[in-house]
């Protein structure tokens, strides 16, 4: 049985709902083509619809990371703001300079966190490839093998 991800399952969806490879994978796709030109053009333009979705997918995760950014700068300028406001017993630009590092400080674990999470769920995900000597071609087909 396949596994597939969350990402892999959606953009599939996205590119059948946009016309793309009408269920079709890329090897049936590649057969299909060889057969004739007819084929082979529809390919070229399901390749370049690929594209074209993956471009829109990029562009829209960008503007939205450019969100994303804008309001953790401005959730920074109130936080530091208001720290200044405190009545401490240092200086105000001290009770700045000390939010700022502090939150850095947070968000680098946090990131450093999320990646390597990420990075284990990726590895658990993928299956390593058995050497040519375990899986011989001639070898039976019903055979289970461990992911």
């Amino acid at each position: 049985m396949v596994f597939r991800s969350i990402s892999q399952g959606l953009q599939q969806f996205v590119t059948t709902l946009l016309g793309g490879a009408a269920g079709l994978n890329d090897e049936e796709l590649k057969a299909q083509a060889i057969k004739n030109q007819s084929e082979t053009d529809r390919l070229v333009q399901i390749e370049n619809a690929r594209g074209a979705v993956k471009l829109k997918q990029m562009t829209v995760l960008g503007v939205l990371a450019l969100i994303a950014l804008a309001m953790l700068v401005g959730a920074v300028l109130v936080v530091v703001q208001a720290a200044g406001d405190l009545k401490l017993p240092w200086s105000r630009i001290g009770t700045a300079v000390g939010t700022v590092v502090c939150a850095s400080g947070i968000t680098g674990l946090v990131a450093r966190w999320l990646t390597r999470w990420f990075k284990r769920r990726r590895a658990a995900g993928t299956p390593t490839a058995a050497p040519a000597s375990q899986n011989p071609p001639g070898g039976d087909p019903n055979q289970m093998t461990s992911p």
